[in-house]
């Protein structure tokens, strides 16, 4: 029974993610998650406390969802830098069929530094991401397939936040290709 009652926590937590990430924070409101969760109010508060403790677990578990994705995406590759490519590739191309930006991106710009807690956890989440990244980096470096000399700290931001940007080129003029061409050109630039 304790199995059943956890599983429908985590999906009803996966409904209020889908709605914040839809909405943003501020548009959506308690009666929005209510309707959503398909639980009362008093339940919503009970088990995922208030609207900012309820963001917090959704963002939560919306960066452990990523990051699973990154770690997974260059699982069954040859080398480190397909692995790095491929899940540079990956990342990209999730968000495109998402059709929605990346729901830290969307609460950066939503909430930026208006609340330390948010704040807090998005600059840990990146610290994650970018570990993944640092860390494909610099077994590309030591196969000798990655040109670039520079720090993998620097590298690793650099491609994150180039991930980030290629969705808002595809939102300005939806051409898939663009973004594709843009993503083999940062791909190709770091090749040895």
């Amino acid at each position: 029974m304790p199995r059943n009652k956890e599983f429908e926590y985590e999906e009803r937590l996966e409904k209020a993610r889908d709605l914040f990430w839809e909405k943003g924070y501020h548009a959506t409101s308690i009666h929005d998650i209510v309707d959503r969760m398909g639980l009362n109010r008093s339940s919503v508060y009970n088990s995922y406390g208030n609207k900012q403790e309820l963001f917090l677990k959704c963002l939560e578990n919306y960066a452990a969802l990523k990051a699973a994705q990154y770690r997974h995406a260059g699982k069954n590759t040859s080398s480190a830098f397909e692995a790095l490519a491929f899940t540079i590739r990956d990342v990209v191309e999730q968000t495109m069929k998402d059709k929605k930006a990346c729901m830290i991106i969307r609460t950066i710009f939503e909430l930026g530094n208006e609340e330390p807690a948010v704040s807090s956890f998005i600059r840990k989440n990146a610290g994650v991401l970018e570990s993944i990244f640092r860390e494909l980096v610099i077994r590309a470096k030591a196969e000798g397939t990655l040109k670039r000399d520079a720090p993998p700290d620097m590298l690793a931001r650099y491609i994150l936040t180039s991930c980030g940007s290629f969705y808002t080129r595809y939102l300005l003029n939806g051409h898939k290709k663009e973004v594709d061409e843009m993503v083999d050109f940062l791909i190709d630039s770091l090749r040895a």
